[in-house]
């Protein structure tokens, strides 16, 4: 008698796959594990569609890592709240590290980053143009202190499919009143990109004060405050002069990044290699 709702049940969560469905980053696993133990073990805790063990490209071993695909959030919370620095696996010293990959929180939020919006943009503007293609839960033009525009915004939509309707749409093809390039529409930043772009900003007002520095007085580098974060926007972003900085300024920004690290909570994330198992 147990037996018939079994159908209903595996449709109504095969339902759930594509827009629903989560992929999870998973470190710290021993390379000797098979996607089957690995989808056995996490199926005592939440329902799991995929197991994709992370491997070396030339070898083809495993890297120590896995993406596991979940139907939806709340079964990926459940692997993440059930796992993450809880359970460590036979053959590893460190217990697992679940979290959602890098992207994930983003993706599902259908938050969108619109560049290249000119100075002037009022919110209606941006609002009357996004709505066209969806329900807009949320709408952020970033301004500087002197309430200005930085020529970007966030717009968050009601749906994955509203959102990729806006991308497919208006990036690279659509010019506002009063610029002359079109929009850069695309999803939001992930938070390790976020925090890449403050170590890069950091990085680089460092070097300019070590060399503007009078080297005759050395306390006074000694003295820059290198946990300096610059005084920016949650939201900010400056994307065209860091690329150039970094190369200049790669050795530097290799200390001052390890001087940040990367501070990930459990729903942003992606695959850092330096987290795979190390055996």
């Amino acid at each position: 008698m147990a037996e018939p709702p079994k159908p209903h049940q595996q449709h109504h969560h095969h339902h759930h796959h594509g827009d629903e469905s989560v992929k999870l980053f998973v470190g710290q696993v021993p390379k000797h594990m098979t996607e089957q133990q690995l989808t056995a073990m996490f199926k005592e805790f939440a329902l799991v569609e995929q197991v994709n063990i992370i491997k070396d490209k030339a070898t083809r071993a495993s890297r120590g890592c896995c993406f596991v695909i979940c139907p939806s959030r709340e079964e990926a919370d459940k692997a993440v709240d059930a796992c993450h620095n809880k359970k460590t696996l036979p053959g590893a010293t460190c217990p697992m590290q679940v979290k959602y990959a890098d992207g994930e929180v983003e993706r599902l939020g259908h938050k969108l980053f619109v560049g290249m919006l000119p100075k002037n943009v009022s919110e209606s503007e941006v609002s009357d143009l996004f709505s066209q293609y969806g329900t807009i839960k949320d709408q952020l033009i970033l301004r500087g202190s002197q309430q200005t525009s930085k020529g970007c915004a966030f717009v968050k939509y009601e749906t994955k499919e509203q959102a990729l309707a806006a991308i497919d749409g208006l990036n690279g093809k659509h010019k506002m009143e009063g610029s002359t390039v079109p929009l850069v529409v695309k999803w939001a930043d992930t938070e390790r990109e976020r925090l890449a772009r403050k170590a890069q900003k950091a990085t680089i007002w460092a070097a300019s004060n070590f060399a503007n520095a009078d080297m005759t007085h050395p306390s006074l580098f000694g003295a820059l405050p290198m946990g300096y974060i610059s005084p920016y926007n949650n939201y900010g972003y400056q994307v065209c002069w860091l690329n150039t900085a970094k190369h200049i300024l790669g050795g530097v920004l290799c200390v001052v990044r390890n001087h940040y690290g990367y501070g990930f909570d459990n729903r942003s994330y992606g695959n850092r290699p330096d987290n795979c198992l190390d055996v």
